[in-house]
């Protein structure tokens, strides 16, 4: 849409009111079936109007609307995986809560914007001064702050900086429109500023969280496209700290990998069929996802092999 017609870009997302309209605008207009948000604050303005985008023939690739609002309100996403086998860093949405919280987990808490997205806005506080300082109820979360562990580490891996987001684990999942498993696909990513830089493909039925984030996430009624980021933690499980119901900035690379999540839920949301068992590749894939043309460069693992 940006590259077309000068009519077609929509304005902002900080007009709410405006920016739906314009889309609907576009959707009566153009006819398209499938509407993909490209951020995070899309998709939360875009789940207030699917009933009328459905009236007008389109579908959105995640839902429902109360399932979606709940992902981009951080106070209320562990909620989506409470009573599941799946673990949510734990959260505080006031400043009492969160003071509690640095009592029970320690030193530093992140602090978030409770609807906040793409790492904008986050801090660290290391010490209860710093904690009230930055902390503001009502606008922002704290949460306990996932460790990498040192059993987790890659060579690659910025290891003199405690803080750096490296060793991501990012699980994209599709769900079809009633609900049946459409397909999981699991990177570990080192990430700049939320930018990812070196993505690796890991062993989605190794981990075991496909199956058990399917479940946490259809007791919501969820269908469409979710994705999960956490770390992995002392006894070798995930903990998830941010939920996000759409596709995302990978999605393109997936879909080069032989994951190809718009088309699946073209076929299942859009054509109502099954779609096509989707074919990723193996683990130990390493993508350097900043070299020219897209190309990968070699990597080496810890026994010395090369992965590229």
């Amino acid at each position: 849409m940006l590259n077309g017609s000068p009519t077609l870009p929509c304005p902002p997302t900080r007009d709410r009111p405006l920016f739906q309209d314009k889309v609907l605008a576009l959707v009566e207009e153009a006819g398209p079936c499938l509407v993909v948000p490209g951020r995070d604050e899309d998709a939360a303005a875009l789940c207030e109007v699917d009933e009328r985008l459905t009236l007008l023939g389109s579908s959105l690739t995640s839902g429902p609307g109360t399932a979606v609002l709940q992902a981009y309100d951080k106070a209320a996403t562990p909620l989506l995986l409470a009573g599941s086998a799946l673990s949510m860093a734990r959260t505080a949405a006031t400043a009492p809560d969160a003071l509690e919280l640095a009592w029970r987990v320690g030193y530093p808490l992140l602090i978030k914007p409770r609807y906040g997205n793409a790492s904008h806005g986050v801090r660290f506080a290391h010490a209860e001064d710093e904690l009230r300082a930055h902390f503001t109820s009502g606008q922002d979360v704290a949460q306990e702050f996932v460790p990498l562990e040192p059993y987790d580490r890659r060579p690659w891996d910025r290891v003199k900086d405690p803080h750096a987001q490296d060793g991501e684990y990012s699980v994209q999942l599709l769900i079809g429109p009633l609900g049946h498993h459409l397909g999981c696909f699991i990177t570990r990513n080192n990430l700049n500023q939320g930018v990812p830089r070196l993505v690796e493909v890991v062993d989605a039925g190794a981990l075991g969280v496909a199956d058990q984030a399917h479940r946490a996430l259809t007791r919501h009624g969820a269908w469409g496209a979710w994705n999960l980021q956490g770390r992995r933690t002392a006894n070798g499980g995930i903990r998830f700290f941010e939920i996000n119901a759409r596709p995302t900035g990978l999605t393109g690379l997936r879909a080069r990998l032989g994951f190809n999540e718009l088309d699946q839920l073209y076929e299942a949301c859009v054509l109502r069929r099954p779609p096509q068992p989707a074919q990723p590749p193996g683990p130990g894939l390493v993508i350097d996802v900043h070299v020219p043309e897209h190309r990968t460069r070699e990597v080496p693992l810890e026994d010395g092999r090369a992965t590229s």
